[in-house]
């Protein structure tokens, strides 16, 4: 299937863009949540962070609306 041969790379493509601006968005917002206070819990804030946007990410990307082209090409 033509269209089907153009939409995976399209797809693959634009999840890699999103991949890319949401590791911007966490480093900007991480960033930000470091600078709430200083020493030794300002690591602890940034980790923290990144480990729940990450999450959050994660739950985005299993409950997001993708075909499963291996079982429409069947």
């Amino acid at each position: 299937n033509a269209a089907l041969d153009d939409a995976i790379p399209i797809a693959l493509y634009r999840l890699d863009k999103s991949n890319q601006e949401f590791i911007r968005y966490r480093l900007a917002q991480c960033s930000f949540a470091e600078s709430w206070g200083n020493g030794v819990g300002s690591f602890t804030r940034i980790y923290f962070c990144m480990a729940e946007l990450n999450k959050q990410r994660a739950e985005q990307l299993m409950h997001a609306d993708i075909p499963n082209y291996t079982e429409d090409t069947k």
